[in-house]
């Protein structure tokens, strides 16, 4: 596989509600419904949410609706404290949730066997269901390597582009792309592209830093592994596939669904890169010309005379100013080969100048050899 999985949200109705007792095990509060019509009460308790936190930062949501029970949440994080890497197939996936529904005494998603269709009560929309675990929602991910410090060039050139008739975004911290329509949504994929060691910094590493010390095995290794995405300049391609894709592409049905598609629809998303000649592009802008060039002595007074340069690229007339003031930032301009004496080509004007360019090589990322891997091997400790 060319990705693995990095969330996972799935449904089962078992056909029995959850006993009482065991939903007060795990629920603090539940809600019965009651027919207004009738004043019948509905047989089956609906939860809330509920947050299963594990040993590392991590958890799972759960939530019970009479007998169906469903779950969400990142398999690959459960039980680590980062989830550079992680599971490879759907099966791994809802092998690790099954191991935490059994420790809640809560029964497990099982596969499905046989597809059914039913007729909706006004007798137009026919529906699809099944007798097994429906999957939800499905994230799909992988990493590579644009080298240090390529990586907010790389999302830039990305965010050019298209994919799937979706528009690219450049977030206003340079470190995420993604694409949404025209109308600014994204109801069946929402794909995006981001650094991974600056997600590492925000979501987990004060948290890790925090609950287990900074001198803790847990710490040193989140850390080690952060610095080794950070020198590898590490962005991750990720796509959320939503219910309604899975659905309509026929992969929401664990046990029958051919999960192996997934691979050609993720290969697609990735390999838009190769449509790019990405480079490493440094950019000076006008003020920051003025000074490199030494023709004004501070930032302040470049700012100046970047202003009035912009002003008359935009076809302002500047004849308005003052002889002095004039002539003064004319001839400042002039120094970097900017007239604002003469009308501005808008074709050839640029506020910012090219001042290198280099290649931006993009490579598999590769695991270190001290990166641990996720495994649904039940995990032993030994009491002394």
């Amino acid at each position: 596989m060319n990705f693995f999985i990095d969330w996972l949200e799935i449904e089962q109705d078992f056909g029995i509600d959850i006993p009482n007792e065991v939903l007060l095990s795990i629920f603090d509060f539940g809600l019965v419904g009651i027919h207004l019509d009738t004043g019948e009460m509905q047989s089956g308790i609906k939860t809330g949410t509920y947050h299963h936190k594990g040993s590392y930062c991590d958890e799972v949501s759960l939530k019970i609706s009479g007998s169906v029970i469903r779950m969400a949440g990142n398999p690959s994080r459960w039980g680590r404290v980062e989830n550079v890497f992680g599971f490879d197939t759907v099966d791994s996936c809802v092998s690790c949730f099954n191991s935490i529904l059994s420790s809640l005494k809560l029964p497990i998603f099982t596969r499905c066997t046989e597809i059914f269709y039913r007729q909706g009560e006004d007798g137009s929309k026919v529906s699809k269901f099944s007798n097994g675990a429906i999957i939800k929602r499905l994230d799909i991910t992988t990493n590579k390597a644009v080298g240090k410090g390529n990586e907010r060039t790389f999302l830039k050139a990305l965010s050019q582009m298209r994919y799937r008739n979706s528009i690219g975004r450049l977030h206003t911290n340079g470190c995420t792309t993604d694409w949404l329509s025209e109308k600014g949504n994204a109801n069946l994929i929402y794909p995006s592209c981001y650094i991974k060691h600056e997600e590492m910094q925000v979501h987990s590493y004060d948290k890790i830093k925090r609950k287990f010390g900074e001198e803790s095995q847990e710490f040193r290794y989140y850390k080690n592994v952060y610095e080794y995405c950070k020198e590898n300049g590490v962005v991750r391609f990720e796509q959320k596939l939503k219910s309604r894709y899975l659905q309509r592409e026929n992969l929401c049905y664990w046990g029958i669904s051919d999960f192996s598609k997934l691979e050609t629809i993720h290969q697609g998303f990735i390999d838009m890169y190769k449509k790019l000649n990405v480079s490493e592009i440094k950019l000076e802008t006008i003020a920051e010309q003025l000074v490199s060039n030494g023709v004004v002595d501070s930032l302040r007074k470049a700012n100046t005379s970047a202003f009035y340069a912009m002003r008359w690229s935009s076809g302002e007339d500047l004849s308005n100013l003052s002889s002095a003031t004039f002539k003064r930032h004319r001839a400042n301009l002039r120094k970097i080969g900017i007239d604002i004496a003469t009308p501005c080509d808008i074709e050839k004007f640029q506020a910012v100048r090219v001042i290198s360019c280099e290649n931006i090589i993009v490579r598999p990322f590769k695991a270190p050899d001290f990166y641990q891997f996720p495994s649904n091997a039940p995990q032993l400790r030994f009491v002394v």
